[in-house]
């Protein structure tokens, strides 16, 4: 992805496509969030009062489902996206500044925990990080599992023609637990790691705006700021 300077000295970082379907997931993530524990907790008063402030349960369900679809709409875009990119454009998904999990990686764990027990520097980042490709792969992998355990409750009598009908209790099991992991991996890591940092509280807004500024693209990416450097410089020697 091409990066572009502004007088400003701020950097495109993400396109519109992207901070689109970002703003998407939030969304849906939050409402699949609040009406799927509302529905499982259902039986205490909290959860029966705010279900019924919903509309009632074939409300919030409907809600569910209307926001499962739009979410995983929005995993789908993503992948066309990844396949435009790759086939039409002609471009590299793997390489340095990829989302591919790679062995610098593994480096770069290694070094950040030596980092964080004064045992040496902290690691150079390039366009991602460790953990911003686990964030990454966490819901795209996550969402394929939560994905078919929804359409087992959702279409039982369909999928109890196929399988056994026991297979609807175990989706559901899994389905919630998945669920509270999802949850507390974005409440915990995720808002942690991106949003609670000290130097952005409280927030980061570039996955909002799509742009960086100088100063924290040169410290939290060094190694993309170089290479992006190094392509410059060399386009302007052509």
């Amino acid at each position: 992805m091409e990066t572009t300077q502004t007088a400003t000295q701020s950097f495109q970082r993400f396109h519109v496509l992207h901070r689109l379907l970002h703003i998407i997931i939030i969304f849906n993530f939050t409402l699949l969030a609040l009406t799927g524990f509302l529905l499982h907790f259902s039986q205490f008063g909290w959860a029966k009062f705010l279900v019924s402030a919903m509309g009632g349960a074939g409300a919030a369900g409907w809600l569910h489902r209307f926001g499962a679809v739009c979410l995983y709409m929005g995993i789908l875009i993503h992948v066309s996206w990844l396949f435009y990119y790759k086939v039409v454009l002609k471009k590299n998904l793997s390489g340095p500044g990829s989302i591919l999990p790679g062995k610098k990686d593994v480096q770069d764990l290694y070094q950040n925990l030596r980092y964080v027990f004064n045992r040496g520097t902290p690691p150079l980042f390039d366009r991602f990080s460790y953990l911003q490709k686990v964030d990454y792969w966490a819901v795209m992998l996550g969402m394929q599992s939560m994905g078919i355990t929804g359409l087992l409750m959702w279409f039982p009598e369909f999928f109890t023609g196929i399988l056994p009908g026991h297979f609807i209790n175990i989706a559901s099991h899994f389905h919630f637990h998945e669920a509270v992991l999802a949850v507390m991996y974005i409440g915990l890591v995720h808002m942690s790691d991106t949003h609670l940092v000290p130097e952005i509280f409280p927030m980061e807004k570039t996955i909002f705006t799509g742009r960086i500024e100088k100063d924290r693209f040169m410290e939290d990416h060094p190694e993309e700021w170089k290479r992006q450097q190094a392509i410059k410089a060399e386009g302007s020697r052509e």
